[in-house]
């Protein structure tokens, strides 16, 4: 296993903003795997997507304004619309249609998924969580490393004791589950010497900590049962660069999105606890990580090998022209 066969632009859903950051009739414009794309909120607030260039002249439609379901392109006035599966028989000269992108507000997050060849939605990341029976919180950090390394990070079993302070109890157990999916199910105990956020999750935990990470493309969704209190995070990595660019000029959009029951006790209190102690976890990893360049061959962490021979798995985002 090389770090190679990890795709830098996996086909799979993105984490691309925060759900309050695009107002209603705001496009938001990027590009995946050399895709362009816009992803907009027209004046009821339902959220759209697709591909960036009008399809009459190629002007950008970034520079639009958004209509009803379309967005009128800037240079002739035409008014485009997503379209799935995308069909010429429907243009008109001033209604046109664009290939659509997948798009869904998520835990407080816009996901943004490329087309498909069947136009069939693919898996919703994360399907299992019960998002409303929780309160949220979110961050959002750009990072100078390679994505694919903090997701390797989640992963890596020996990097819990000299980084974390933390030792593994046991052997932990994967799972490839159906919506193409990798989780990790372990157990961890709090070593001494840790700093503070290690001496709140010793006192709160008993030194038992129950984790099972999940990770979806580019995102990782951590469920922690740290002694009576259960706390979810999910962490999505948006990549910034070109994969010819050298893993260690790298840069990464990270997005967090803590979580915990609505039904506990002093639920707020517990929310603010649990994303001090996430992001100061975070911290730790966002320090080793950066400037990494990621190396496969040769290492044997059973959590390293595990994601990455699942990450090989993934096929990658058709970078096709978009126009």
């Amino acid at each position: 296993m090389t770090s190679e066969d990890w795709k830098h632009y996996p086909q799979t859903w993105y984490a691309i903003t925060l759900d309050n950051y695009l107002k209603k009739g705001n496009i938001l414009s990027g590009q995946l795997g050399g895709l362009a794309y816009v992803v907009y909120r027209d004046h009821a607030g339902s959220l759209h997507a697709m591909d960036a260039f009008c399809p009459h002249m190629g002007a950008h439609l970034q520079s639009g304004k958004v209509s009803e379901s379309g967005i009128v392109c800037g240079l002739h006035g035409c008014t485009v619309e997503p379209d799935r599966p995308l069909s010429s028989s429907t243009h008109t000269p001033c209604n046109l249609k664009n290939r659509a992108w997948f798009c869904v507000a998520r835990f407080g997050l816009i996901w943004l998924h490329p087309p498909v060849a069947d136009g069939v939605m693919p898996p919703l990341p994360f399907a299992s969580l019960p998002e409303n029976n929780l309160i949220w919180t979110h961050a959002t950090r750009r990072i100078h490393a390679d994505w694919r390394a903090m997701i390797c990070n989640g992963f890596d079993i020996a990097h819990m004791k000299t980084v974390h302070q933390r030792e593994v109890i046991g052997e932990p157990q994967f799972t490839v589950l159906p919506e193409n999916a990798l989780r990790m199910d372990y157990q961890t105990r709090v070593l001494p010497k840790g700093g503070w956020s290690s001496r709140v999750m010793q006192k709160l935990s008993g030194g038992r900590i129950v984790l099972s990470h999940t990770c979806c493309g580019s995102a990782i969704c951590v469920n922690s049962q740290v002694g009576a209190f259960n706390t979810v995070g999910i962490f999505a990595l948006l990549p910034q660069n070109s994969p010819d660019t050298p893993p260690e000029l790298r840069h990464t959009q990270a997005f967090a999105a803590i979580a915990v029951p609505k039904t506990v006790k002093w639920a707020k209190l517990q929310l603010y606890l649990a994303r001090c102690l996430y992001l100061a976890f975070l911290r730790k990893d966002f320090d080793v990580v950066e400037k990494m360049r990621m190396r496969l061959d040769g290492v044997n962490d059973v959590g390293v090998r595990a994601i990455a021979a699942f990450q090989a798995t993934l096929p990658e985002i058709d970078g096709g022209t978009s126009i």
